[in-house]
């Protein structure tokens, strides 16, 4: 099962993730998880309350490709009412599956990319994270998109440029501030 976690304008980005895995495999499972503050700053185009015949609530892009979607928004104007992360956290706890057959790719602001990694990590959850950065040059050389990164199970840490070593990560190697 692949989990997609997408905060505010890191959802669409999961959407042609979302294409390419069907597209490679249509019986393979996904979720979307997509958050924002309000449903007006979700950024879907359409109605949020179409109905599809046989995933029940979609979000009419990830539908298209057969995919449940789930919403959170913070104020409760769509879907589960709190953060995505609390969503992710919630869908976890329900569902009957194997924690080892389960993969998260999260894509969003930094802060909701620690809290899905905090919650893959506490659960032994793959998870693998798009980072946002500014990338000036796109070959490293400026290091406007340095990620501070783990070094295997040690405290030492070095940086990876987003635009050449990225700008996905695993989640366990990323050090969130």
């Amino acid at each position: 099962m692949v989990l997609l976690v997408g905060g505010g304008m890191g959802t669409p980005p999961l959407q042609h993730l979302a294409q390419s895995l069907t597209a490679r495999n249509d019986s393979i499972g996904i979720v979307s998880l997509a958050g924002a503050k309000t449903a007006d700053a979700l950024p879907f185009e359409g109605r949020l309350d179409e109905i599809s015949q046989t995933l029940g609530f979609s979000v009419p892009e990830f539908a298209k490709y057969g995919i449940e979607s789930l919403i959170a928004t913070d104020a409760g104007s769509a879907g589960y009412h709190g953060l995505v992360t609390d969503c992710l956290a919630e869908w976890l706890v329900k569902s009957d599956l194997s924690f080892d057959d389960i993969i998260i790719c999260a894509c969003g602001p930094e802060p909701m990319l620690a809290k899905v990694a905090q919650i893959a990590a506490e659960k032994n959850i793959d998870c693998q994270v798009s980072m946002e950065r500014r990338m000036a040059c796109g070959i490293g050389l400026c290091q406007s998109c340095a990620v501070e990164c783990k070094v295997g199970d040690s405290n030492e840490t070095i940086y990876k440029m987003c635009c050449q070593d990225g700008p996905v990560f695993d989640a366990r190697e990323v050090v969130f501030s």
